[in-house]
């Protein structure tokens, strides 16, 4: 039986080899597309395709999860460093962030009601062509 560090080293290697790819993709054929979601999408249909075994990639995703905090310890660090400048522009930022999050939030529920609506226009003329 494998041992779980060599699991996680595994997946690791599944993981990097994933995103390394899509960079090179991206930079190569000069799309305007971030590579990392590139490569979440890459991931997904690998995953959905059963290319790649879920099995394969658990224990170093786990163990991504279980550290993220720590992730966000630089920005709490850059908020403290840039503070006097986010004090001084503290409202523009608000408003943005409002903003922004307002679209975001209204763009996305426009499409996903788009979405709906053209899935259930398919079965409807499926049924009708049946």
């Amino acid at each position: 039986m494998i041992s779980r560090v060599l699991r996680c080293l595994i997946g690791f290697v599944i993981l990097c080899t994933i995103q390394f790819m899509c960079n090179l993709f991206v930079k190569f054929s000069n799309i305007p597309f971030p590579a990392p979601i590139l490569g979440i999408i890459v991931m997904f249909l690998l995953l959905q395709l059963n290319f790649l075994k879920r099995e394969w990639i658990k224990d170093i995703c786990d163990c991504i999860l279980k550290y993220m905090p720590l992730l966000f310890v630089p920005l709490a660090v850059g908020i403290i460093t840039y503070y006097g400048v986010i004090e001084k522009n503290l409202i523009p930022i608000l408003i943005n962030v409002v903003v922004t999050t307002t679209l975001t939030l209204l763009l996305t529920a426009i499409f996903v009601e788009n979405v709906i609506k053209f899935v259930r226009l398919q079965k409807m003329r499926k049924l009708k062509n049946d």
